[in-house]
């Protein structure tokens, strides 16, 4: 699928990354040291640093902190309101090199660009689909792209 992904980057077709979906169009992941991601976009996926009285993998409800001066002035939270609450599962996050795609970031034991865009690339650390209406929105958001 590797070829299929780029070709489709290639030609500016809409892509949505969700969860590892995230993490694989980045450039390395402390998960699999070693093995190297898609490089889509730049920066590393790094393990949730322990922290007294947070579980980890983190799983359950955060609220966001939306970019809105994100290169692209962050689509995908469009006609939502501020600091929209989101599902995650997760025990690793996305440490962007360039905080210019950050378009959503969240707070759990540090801090974590939780959605990302540039161009036609979108990708969210936490799952849309699990989100309720917030999470319906934003996949409505992205379909409208």
């Amino acid at each position: 699928m590797i070829d299929t992904i780029k070709e489709i980057v290639a030609k500016e077709v809409p892509f949505l990354g969700i969860c590892l979906g995230l993490q694989l169009m980045f450039e390395s992941s402390e998960e699999s040291p070693g093995v190297k991601g898609l490089s889509l976009l730049p920066g590393k996926i790094l393990r949730i640093p322990d922290c007294p009285g947070l579980k980890i993998p983190h799983m359950g409800w955060n609220s966001l902190e939306i970019t809105p001066s994100s290169v692209q002035g962050a689509r995908l939270f469009r006609n939502l309101g501020e600091e929209p609450y989101v599902y995650f599962v997760h025990s690793y996050y996305l440490k962007a090199e360039d905080e210019a795609i950050v378009a959503a970031s969240t707070q759990y034991s540090t801090h974590i660009h939780a959605s990302v865009e540039k161009g036609n690339l979108f990708a969210c650390q936490f799952h849309p689909e699990k989100s309720g209406e917030t999470g319906l929105q934003i996949l409505k958001n992205f379909a409208a792209i």
